[in-house]
């Protein structure tokens, strides 16, 4: 059996570009990996991949930091070294027909002025930060089931996330340093329904036993198969790029 920990990145600066993380934040993920070290058990191996953002990087080099400093020889727990991955990557923008890290898109378009291009009115209807109609509730509420021609939706994000957990070695946990849209998103498709906003350092569990897994959020869990077969809409070389460079700005 293996274990995947999806992890949502400490607090951060704010989203208006992919920036790290605050005093509180540093704080979130130093509690964090204590609570950790504390549950791992005897024998352990385990792995760190990460979201290679700045906020979701940071969250994974202190997070190591804190478990080395807290496990002592006795407990036999094994802590391998970082490892971006760009299936934990935060929620992704089509921005000059590439895939862009989304809070790296906010520079772009708060740089913009007069009348905005369609790429930067679909971002409005999303963030909070710019538009009126973003006024009008919680932008990854409305994400969770609008229809949009640039952002990438729930769905596709759910079996990117797979594509990660299926990647982690063989009997180890994984603690994999990742993005609010990206827990809401799994824990959705697994739960079949919203199961709301993951809040800092807050996990989804996931434990894969063969082709099944049980994955936990909140104290829910849901039963469910691997999925090993795409659609055909989807583009399996999307979800492949594992350990491909995050588009940065």
């Amino acid at each position: 059996m293996s274990r995947v920990l999806l992890i949502r990145h400490g607090e951060t600066h704010g989203y208006y570009d992919d920036v790290g993380l605050t005093a509180l934040g540093e704080e979130q993920v130093r509690a964090k990996g204590k609570e950790l070290a504390a549950t791992l058990p005897p024998g352990t191996r385990v792995v760190m991949p990460h979201a290679p953002t700045a906020r979701g990087t940071a969250t994974a080099e202190l997070l190591r930091e804190v478990l080395l400093a807290e496990l002592r020889p006795e407990d036999d727990v094994t802590v391998g070294e970082l490892v971006p991955d760009a299936r934990f990557d935060s929620l992704q923008f089509l921005f000059d027909g590439e895939a862009r890290e989304s809070s790296g898109v906010a520079r772009h378009r708060r740089a913009l002025d007069g009348d905005p291009p369609d790429w930067a009115r679909a971002f409005d209807r999303f963030d909070t930060d710019f538009g009126a109609g973003s006024k009008l509730g919680g932008p990854i509420d409305r994400w969770m089931v609008a229809t949009d021609l640039h952002f990438e939706p729930p769905q596709v994000i759910a079996y990117r996330a797979w594509a990660g957990i299926r990647a982690q070695p063989a009997d180890t946990i994984a603690l994999a340093s990742s993005h609010s849209a990206l827990l809401r998103a799994f824990a959705s498709a697994a739960t079949g329904h919203d199961v709301g906003e993951p809040h800092n350092l807050e996990h989804v569990d996931v434990e894969l036993a063969g082709g099944r897994a049980t994955v936990t959020f909140r104290g829910e869990r849901a039963d469910v198969a691997v999925p090993t077969e795409l659609p055909p809409w989807l583009d399996p070389s999307y979800l492949d790029a594992g350990e491909r460079a995050a588009h940065r700005w």
